[in-house]
């Protein structure tokens, strides 16, 4: 009986670290790109939206202090009248999940929206356009 309760908690201990990598709250929007579903806020200041997005490197990202990144996660923000977007925030991640770089831009410009991009899916998303 002592070995069956062993053989449980040690299966349990085992499957925790699995369940905390639980991407649910993530949505795939285009390759290696997901947008954390819970995080999608209007913008007060215009007609927009802000949202996380979490891009895993394809190869792009050059190592940071000696680390491979594994992905990114940035703040993005679109303004829907322009279809514009800017990056706030770029926080970069290795493959278990630590974080190794960030990068806060409070100098961001916006920029237009590219077609074909994880962006260009999320404003066709998120605007209403006429």
């Amino acid at each position: 009986m002592k070995k069956l309760w062993l053989s449980i908690l040690l299966f349990i201990l085992l499957i925790l670290p699995a369940a905390g990598k639980d991407n649910s709250d993530w949505e795939h929007i285009a390759p290696n790109n997901y947008v954390y579903k819970d995080g999608i806020t209007g913008l007060e200041n215009m007609y927009g939206y802000s949202f996380l997005l979490k891009s895993y490197n394809k190869g792009q990202y050059e190592p940071v202090n000696g680390k491979q990144v594994h992905y990114t996660l940035g703040q993005y923000e679109i303004n829907c009248a322009k279809r514009t977007y800017k990056i706030g925030v770029l926080d970069s991640y290795d493959e278990n999940d630590i974080f190794i770089n960030g990068d806060y831009n409070k100098y961001a410009q916006f920029q237009p929206v590219v077609e074909g991009t994880a962006i260009y899916v999320m404003t066709t998303k998120l605007c209403k356009f006429k």
